[in-house]
């Protein structure tokens, strides 16, 4: 019996892998930077919902490597594999966590983390646009006008990104309190995904940071990032309820009929 409930996640986790891989593939958007956006996080997050914290982040991080290894930014291959690996633990174990007061300390230590990682962005930008107006258009290829533009954008957006993630993470965290026996897909899913997002860009950034030698220009590709990680929640939230009924594994667990 446990032979064939090993075979049988082992197949789901092979399927999600390439589920992963074709949702990371066939829509690319190219940004500043190099890189691309995708829809394959709403497929990790399906993963996880479906597999577990394990088996989600083996089929997440193989199915997004092998869609960088096949595709220009092969030099991102083995960053992906880390970052979206670990963002499938991160949502894994927060779906997890029945302890109230483990998941307040979670919740808390993430946005507190993500609050000071946009506010010293936010002031990185600032000072460059104060000291290296030049240097930074050049960077960014674009004209100093432009740039001073888009530098202005870029910090309202940090600012309504980092408002939005304490709106969403306080709500999230006052039904997990308030509210108990849910089902499965209940807001512990939802903050599971916005917690692993958040390691997503901050793990992006430093990946491009060390990648391209410069630390203001990755601040430009954290707004696609966002609609990447909110693209991905709602294709998730949209196609959820339907594998959850039809998938004979949930939560790493196949399903007692």
């Amino acid at each position: 019996m446990k032979r064939k409930e090993s075979l049988i996640k082992i197949i789901m986790t092979g399927l999600m892998a390439a589920l992963v891989f074709i949702a990371t593939s066939i829509i690319k958007i190219p940004i500043a930077s190099g890189g691309y956006i995708h829809f394959g996080d709403a497929f990790i997050f399906l993963s996880v919902m479906l597999l577990g914290p394990f088996y989600g982040a083996f089929a997440s991080g193989a199915g997004s490597m092998l869609s960088d290894l096949l595709s220009p930014y092969a030099q991102w291959a083995l960053p992906t594999l880390i970052i979206k690996s670990v963002m499938a633990i991160i949502m894994g174990f927060t779906i997890k966590q029945r302890s109230q007061k483990n998941t307040i300390i979670f919740s808390s230590a993430i946005l507190t983390v993500w609050v000071g990682f946009t506010t010293v962005l936010k002031s990185m930008v600032a000072k460059s646009v104060r000291y290296s107006t030049a240097d930074l258009a050049d960077a960014l290829n674009t004209e100093p006008e432009a740039m001073l533009k888009t530098a202005s954008e870029l910090q309202r957006h940090l600012t309504a990104a980092m408002l939005i993630f304490i709106l969403i993470f306080s709500t999230l965290v006052y039904w997990i309190v308030k509210k108990r026996n849910m089902p499965l897909f209940n807001p512990r899913i939802f903050l599971g995904m916005i917690s692993c997002g958040s390691w997503m860009i901050i793990g992006y950034y430093f990946t491009e940071y060390i990648l391209y030698g410069n630390a203001i220009s990755p601040i430009f590709s954290i707004p696609m990032n966002l609609l990447q990680l909110s693209a991905g929640i709602i294709i998730a939230v949209i196609t959820a309820p339907v594998l959850l009924k039809v998938s004979p594994v949930i939560d790493g667990e196949i399903k007692s009929n």
